[in-house]
This record gives C-alpha cells, sequence and structure tokens, in this order.
C-alpha cells in the first residue's frame, strides 16, 4: 500500500510541477519561456546519456545524432500529416514524442548491435562517426531541406511544450532512477564495474548495453521531437559534434552515475552561459563589457584560489565547521587577491584600456568552469550519489540512526 502511495504522490508532484511552472513562467516569464524549454530538453539528453556512460559505463559521444533522428523524423511526419488527423495539438506533440522516441531507437539498435562489442575509445569513435555520417547524409536530402535546414510549422508558429517537456524529463529521471535502484539495474552496474567478472556469473553483457543503449537513444530521440515543435526550425548545424560533447560534459561534471548530478550539470551548464549573454550595462543598455585588468586579475585569482582550496582538502580535516571556515577564508583571499591584481594591472595603461564584451567572454567562462569544477572534483559534483535526505544529513556530519545504535 505504502508503495502505491509514493508513487500516487510523485506522480502529482511531477505533474503539479510541470503544470504550475508552465502557468508561472508564460505568465510571468514569457522571455524566459524558451530558455526553460530548452534546458529541459538538455536535463532529458544528459540523464539518457548517463544510462549509457555512467551507470553502464559506455563511452558513446554520438548522442546528438538520435536527438537529431528524433527531431527531423518528427518534423517531417508533422509537415505532411497533422492537417488530415484528428488529433489536437497536445496529443500530437505527444503522439510526435512517441514516434521520436521509437525512430531513435531503431537507430541506436542499428548502431548498438554491431558495435557495442567495442569498448572505450573504439566505442566513443564509431558513435562520433555515426553522428557525423548521419548529419552529412542530412545536409544533401533535399526533401527535407537539405543544408539550409526545415521548417516544422504544423501549428503554425512555435508550439508552448515546456510541460510536455518537463514531464518527458521527468519520466526520463524516473525511469532511469528506478532502474538503477532496483534488481533491474544490477546488471547494468555490474557491467559498468567489471564486464568480465558481471559476464562470469552470467550476465549477458552484449544484451544489457544493447537496452542502456536503445532507451537513451529513445530518450533523446523524444527531445528531439519537442525541440523541433518547440523551435519550428531545425537545420544540420544545431546537431554537430560539439552538441554531443557539452551533453557529455553535463554527465561527467555532475558525476557519472549520478542522475541528480546530470540534471544539476544540465541546468547549470546551460543557464551560465545564457545568463551571462543578458547581462547589459545599466547605463548605455549595451552587453556588458568587462575591464581588461579586472578581467586578468580574476583569471589569476581563480588560478590561487584553486590551488588554496586543493590545500584546504588535502590538509584540512574535523568537522564541517572547521572545514567550512577554512574554504570560506579561501574563497574571501581569493576575492581579495583578484581585487588587488586588478589594481596592479591597471597601472599598465594598454591594459586599461582594454573592454572585453561579456557575451563574447561567455564560452571562454563556461570552459573555465568545468576546468576548475574538474580540478577541485575530478569524481563530479555528486560523484555516484543521488540526493536524498540521508545524504544530506551524512553530508552534514551526522550519522544514521541505524550507524549509531
Amino acid at each position: 500500500m505504502k508503495f502505491w502511495v509514493v508513487r500516487l504522490v510523485s506522480l502529482a508532484v511531477a505533474f503539479g510541477f510541470a503544470f504550475g511552472a508552465d502557468a508561472w513562467i508564460a505568465g510571468s516569464m514569457p522571455s524566459a519561456y524558451r530558455l526553460a524549454v530548452l534546458a529541459g530538453l538538455f536535463v532529458t539528453l544528459a540523464v539518457s546519456l548517463n544510462l549509457i556512460n555512467g551507470i553502464t559505463g559506455q563511452f558513446s559521444i554520438g548522442h546528438a545524432a538520435f536527438y537529431m533522428v528524433g527531431a527531423y523524423t518528427t518534423g517531417f511526419v508533422s509537415n505532411q500529416f497533422y492537417a488530415q488527423q484528428p488529433l489536437g495539438q497536445p496529443m500530437w506533440l505527444i503522439a510526435m514524442a512517441l514516434l521520436g522516441a521509437a525512430a531513435s531507437a531503431v537507430a541506436g539498435l542499428v548502431v548498438g548491435l554491431p558495435s557495442l562489442r567495442l569498448r572505450g575509445d573504439y566505442l566513443a569513435i564509431v558513435t562520433l562517426g555515426f553522428g557525423e555520417i548521419l548529419r552529412i547524409v542530412t545536409q544533401n536530402i533535399s526533401q527535407i531541406g537539405g543544408s539550409y535546414g526545415m521548417n516544422v510549422k504544423p501549428f503554425g508558429g512555435p508550439v508552448q511544450t515546456l510541460w510536455v517537456v518537463l514531464l518527458l524529463a521527468f519520466l526520463c529521471v524516473s525511469i532511469c532512477r528506478n532502474l538503477l535502484k532496483t534488481a533491474h539495474g544490477l546488471p547494468f552496474v555490474a557491467v559498468r564495474d567489471d564486464e568480465v567478472a558481471s559476464s562470469a556469473m552470467g550476465v549477458r553483457v552484449s544484451s544489457v548495453k544493447v537496452t542502456a543503449f536503445v532507451i537513451g537513444s529513445a530518450f533523446a530521440g523524444a527531445a528531439g521531437a519537442m525541440l523541433a515543435h518547440a523551435e519550428t526550425f531545425i537545420s544540420p548545424d544545431m546537431f554537430r559534434m560539439d552538441v554531443s560533447f557539452i551533453i557529455l560534459t553535463m554527465v561527467v561534471l555532475g558525476g557519472t552515475g549520478s542522475i541528480t548530478g546530470s540534471v544539476v550539470a544540465a541546468v547549470v551548464l546551460f543557464g551560465i552561459p545564457e545568463y551571462l549573454r543578458t547581462l547589459q550595462d545599466p547605463i548605455t543598455k549595451l552587453p556588458l563589457a568587462v575591464p581588461g585588468q579586472a578581467l586578468l586579475g580574476s583569471l589569476v585569482a581563480v588560478g590561487l584560489t584553486v590551488w588554496g582550496l586543493r590545500e584546504v582538502s588535502r590538509r584540512v580535516h574535523g568537522n564541517v565547521q572547521n572545514r567550512a571556515v577554512a574554504y570560506g577564508g579561501t574563497l574571501l583571499g581569493g576575492a581579495v587577491v583578484a581585487w588587488l591584481f586588478s589594481v596592479v594591472f591597471g597601472l599598465i595603461p594598454q591594459i586599461a584600456a582594454l573592454k572585453f564584451d561579456v557575451n563574447m567572454l561567455r564560452m571562454v567562462i563556461f570552459a573555465l568552469t568545468l576546468i576548475v569544477l574538474m580540478l577541485l572534483r575530478p569524481q563530479g559534483i555528486f560523484g555516484h550519489h543521488e540526493f536524498s535526505w540521508r545524504w544530506l544529513g551524512g553530508l552534514l556530519g551526522r550519522r544514521p540512526r541505524e550507524a549509531t545504535a
């Protein structure tokens, strides 16, 4: 009885959050609606790739290809057949998500069956090659727009799809979490930890790999279907290999094997560049410009602060309060160092005359954030952990009652 109560409450929370967030953002922050949709899609992409790379231990870097399969398949079908069917707009979107998932699952099966006997770098090369081959072939098919791209406007314009996107993300998280936390997920984790040992214990390694690949590809295809109908225009350049690298970065930064980490990293890594894009000078209303001495002083301070934080993690032990004081003092010292060096660099006329548009620096800041986080926590933000109250209590230094007893 308790099992079904928990599940029903979870469903109610998921639907309430999806519809509530849709209504609130559409009413209060309509300019951020598109960004919220894209952030939700990246959550689905990161969690589904984590099933392949983190939970099952493979190394796929072609996730954008399955994203593209779902987008182009459903875009073409919508343009051709939406006017001839009786479904309303929401039901058609759900049907297109299912179609995109099915098309990408087939593509994942086609790629997975011959290649998932490979390991590590070899599998990465195969998936990367598949993504590039698919993109180049798409550029040369005139029926779907070729290199220019394809308009997807069966509804006459963009679709308000945030609630569908959020429900898709919840579904992806739920399936991956239940797979990881139940007996059905043990073969996946066993394959990740040791393929030889798991095979010796009777696990069908190739079957497990293909299953994970197909499920991850299916969710990427469903996300592609949502993208096509939300953006109303898709082109091969939207699915270049750098998209796969960004999704892979979200998985690694959040922690390979951590679903919570993938969700957090997807939102943070998508949000940082977009937030920096919106920064403006309060007087001129132009994109915010960073003085050269401030930029160079910040870079020096970041390097010294990272070194200091690594020393603190290696040398300072004890309770949470002692470590918090040490970390806080290091960060405060970094801020002081940034100010001092910006003053010093400001004395050099050539540096003081430099101005850098923050919109042009946003990807530099994005890359610097990744470097800093990987130096400080190479296992990712969450490692293999998931968010829970017990985990939070352990992080704060409190033992569970069972351990104390």
